[in-house]
This record gives C-alpha cells, sequence and structure tokens, in this order.
C-alpha cells in the first residue's frame, strides 16, 4: 500500500517535471524548444509523405501598450486568451506555440499556404473582437501573422526565419494582418 502511494508520486512528480520540460508555464502551450522539435518532426514527415507544410508566426500588435497602459498582470490575461484561441482553433494535428514574450509559432501540416492564411486570417478577426475587461470597461487587440510555406530545400530554421520575414511584412503594411511570404521571395 505504502509502495504504491511512493511509486504514484514518483509518476506524478515526473509528469509534472515533463510538462514543465516542454510547455509553456503562461500559456500551456509548447514551450520554444519543443515547437523547434515539433518543427522538424513536421517537415521529417512532409518529406516523407510529400503532403504540403506552412508555419506561420503570430505578434500580438502593440503589446508594449498593453502592458504599460494597464498593467503586466493584463498582458499575461492577453497572451493567455491569444494562446487559448490559437489552439482552440486549428486542429487536432497542428501544434502551437509560445515561440517568446508575445510571439507564437503555429506549425499546420498538410496546408498550402492559402488554407493557413484562411485559418489565421479568420483567427486574427476573432481575437480583435475579444473583448478585454478592465476598470469600467475594456479593450481590444490585435495581431499580425507572417505564413511561410515549406518546400524541400528549407530547414526549419529557414523555414522559421521565412515566416518571420512575412510578419514583418504584415507589420510594415499595417498590422492587423496575416501575410503570406511573397512568392519571389519564397523562392530565395
Amino acid at each position: 500500500m505504502i509502495l504504491n502511494a511512493v511509486v504514484k508520486s514518483k509518476i506524478d512528480r515526473y509528469r509534472t517535471l515533463r510538462r514543465t520540460m516542454l510547455h509553456d508555464s503562461l500559456t500551456g502551450l509548447l514551450n520554444h524548444t519543443t515547437s523547434k522539435q515539433q518543427l522538424q518532426s513536421a517537415i521529417n514527415a512532409a518529406r516523407l509523405d510529400g503532403s504540403g507544410l506552412c508555419v506561420a508566426m503570430v505578434d500580438i500588435d502593440h503589446f508594449k501598450a498593453v502592458n504599460d497602459t494597464y498593467g503586466h498582470p493584463m498582458g499575461d490575461h492577453v497572451i493567455r486568451s491569444m494562446a487559448w484561441l490559437l489552439k482552440q482553433r486549428v486542429r487536432k494535428t497542428d501544434a502551437v506555440g509560445r515561440y517568446g514574450g508575445e510571439e507564437f509559432v503555429v506549425i499546420l501540416p498538410g496546408s498550402q499556404a492559402e488554407q493557413a492564411h484562411a485559418v489565421l486570417d479568420r483567427i486574427r478577426g476573432d481575437f480583435s473582437r475579444i473583448r478585454h475587461p478592465v476598470d469600467d470597461g475594456w479593450f481590444s487587440s490585435n495581431f499580425s501573422g507572417g505564413i511561410a510555406q515549406w518546400n524541400a530545400d528549407l530547414d526549419s530554421e529557414a523555414l522559421l526565419k521565412r515566416a518571420d520575414e512575412a510578419l514583418y511584412q504584415a507589420k510594415r503594411g499595417g498590422r492587423n494582418r496575416v501575410q503570406i511570404l511573397h512568392p519571389e521571395l519564397q523562392a530565395k
């Protein structure tokens, strides 16, 4: 009886430790390192079965202003809202991670760029309609996203770099939008 309790306790501690090592503590999403490992696994699978693969980088617009205006606890609330919405709106086969700060990575195996754009743009619109309560009112936030389509010449770092470039195109284009990396840049 006591042995069973000790073993169960050790198993529970192991599971907690493992979850902490693989997931972001604020959002419960995959952490940075685990996200990169998931992307590499998705690339390996796409190479084997010839399916499509897209990666999106998502960044909450003007997030510093949220923290400065409403405080860090409210900033954390906005990040958790973003994480929850991303996780709820993608397929079970997709992976979502917190890449750092207010930036997220979304891995969409079996997707083409236009499909990924439709999904992320719908999520973008839904996120902008979330009302975050503050004092006697509320505020809302937006995000920008960048999508890159994988091809056999790309490793995970190059694919992430392309998604990041698409994100910066969206930011330069006015924010609150999702941008597919321009085809002429995609070929480079």
